[in-house]
C-alpha cells in the first residue's frame, strides 16, 4: 500500500479546497448570468407587452374617432346645434315678452311726437337703452326713427317705427346682434307705451 506523507495530504486537501471554491465561484458566476438573462428576458417581455396595448390602445383610439366624425355624427351635430339655436330663439322672446310686460308704463306728455309718426296707430319700436347720465336729444332730430322717451328720471331710446310685431321682432334680433343684448321691443299708440298684448 502507497504511503502518503502529512504533508502532501495537506497539499491534496488544499487542491480539493480550490477547486471546490473555484467550482462555487463558477456555479456562482454562471447562476448570476442566468438570473441576469432571466431579468433582461422579463423586462424585454414587460416592455413588449406594454408596447403591444399602447398600440393597441392607438388603433383603437384612431377607429373610435374615425367612426366619431362620420357623417352620421356630423349630422347628430348639426342637429344638436340647431336645438340649441331654437332653444335660444326661444329663451330670446320669452326674456323679451317678459321685459315688455314688465316695463308698461307711460311716455311724458311733452314727447307725444316722438312716440310714432303714425296717428292713432299702434307702432312698436326697439329699445335699446335706458340711461340717467346720457342725454342724446341734441342727436335725436338727426337720426330718422329715434324716439328718446324721458321718464322716470332716465333718458330712454328706441329705434324704429315698425306697424307690426313681426318687423319689430326682426329689427330686434338684428339690434342683438349688433351688441344691444338687452335690446326689447315696446310699443306705442297715440304717443303713449301701452302693453305688447294691448297692441295685439
Amino acid at each position: 500500500m502507497p504511503f502518503i506523507t502529512d504533508e502532501e495530504l495537506q497539499n491534496y486537501k488544499d487542491q480539493i479546497e480550490k477547486a471546490e471554491e473555484s467550482k462555487r465561484t463558477a456555479d456562482y458566476m454562471r447562476t448570476k448570468e442566468i438570473k441576469d438573462e432571466q431579468e433582461k428576458y422579463q423586462k424585454f417581455k414587460i416592455a413588449t407587452i406594454i408596447l403591444g396595448i399602447l398600440a393597441l390602445l392607438g388603433v383603437a383610439g384612431t377607429v373610435y374617432f374615425m367612426n366619431f366624425n362620420t357623417p352620421n355624427n356630423m349630422v347628430t351635430k348639426k342637429k344638436y346645434k340647431s336645438e340649441v339655436a331654437q332653444r335660444d330663439n326661444k329663451i330670446t322672446e320669452l326674456t323679451e315678452t317678459i321685459q315688455n310686460l314688465s316695463m308698461n308704463e307711460e311716455i311724458g306728455s311733452s314727447n307725444n311726437s316722438s312716440a310714432g309718426s303714425l296717428k292713432g296707430e299702434k307702432v312698436y319700436a326697439v329699445q335699446i337703452g335706458a340711461f340717467e347720465s346720457k342725454d342724446l336729444s341734441l342727436y335725436s332730430k338727426n337720426f330718422v326713427n329715434f324716439k328718446e322717451i324721458k321718464s322716470e328720471g332716465y333718458n330712454k331710446y328706441a329705434l324704429g317705427n315698425f306697424e307690426t310685431l313681426e318687423e319689430a321682432k326682426i329689427f330686434r334680433r338684428e339690434i342683438v346682434r349688433l351688441g344691444f343684448k338687452n335690446a326689447f321691443i315696446a310699443s306705442y299708440q297715440n304717443g303713449q307705451r301701452i302693453k305688447i298684448e294691448e297692441a295685439w
